[in-house]
């Protein structure tokens, strides 16, 4: 490209370097940020590692898991009906959009929640006696691992899947 002279090394060029890899990163963040939704992972590997650049990346990575699982079903139905793979149909009145939630949808997540706070609450702030204590941690942990029990049992209820086109029909 002309950018070295003849017998330059570009590891002779630091500050050449420098520039080329956060360019790097940086088109790497955009991407990933239209694609799934948060940064991209190991940019600062590409920059210089570092201890929080990997505990970045285990958070980008938990925001996506929860991202992909339980919020983007909309993207995927968006981008199915701009690729042509669902045609709407004007005869039908009902939206295939619209789907009611159970309501345990909304009050597990909840429960689970508060469950499980309470349980470390009671962790941290012993009772008078540790029979107490354990009783106390026992019955908020059993209630926050049988919600979380439940849930998985009914996992598919919880997925944001998308609506428009269905697996058989793209097979």
């Amino acid at each position: 490209l002309g950018v070295l002279h003849v017998g330059q090394r570009i590891e002779e060029q630091a500050d050449f370097e420098k520039i080329y890899k956060n360019a790097w990163a940086d088109n790497a963040n955009a991407c990933a940020k239209q694609y799934a939704g948060t940064g991209a992972l190991k940019t600062d590997y590409t920059r210089q590692r570092t201890q929080w650049g990997l505990i970045m990346d285990g958070w980008n990575s938990l925001i996506r898991y929860y991202k992909n699982n339980f919020s983007d079903g909309f993207r995927q139905d968006a981008i199915d009906l701009f690729l042509g793979n669902y045609s709407v149909d004007e005869v039908e009145p009902a939206s295939p959009l619209h789907v009611k939630k159970d309501w345990k949808f909304l009050a597990l997540p909840i429960i689970m929640v508060v469950a499980f706070s309470m349980c470390i609450i009671c962790l941290l702030m012993a009772g008078d006696t540790w029979t107490e204590t354990l009783a106390y941690v026992l019955f908020w942990g059993s209630a926050s691992f049988g919600t979380f029990a439940i849930i998985l049992y009914n996992g598919k209820d919880f997925v944001d899947a998308p609506k428009l086109v269905q697996k058989e029909k793209m097979d």
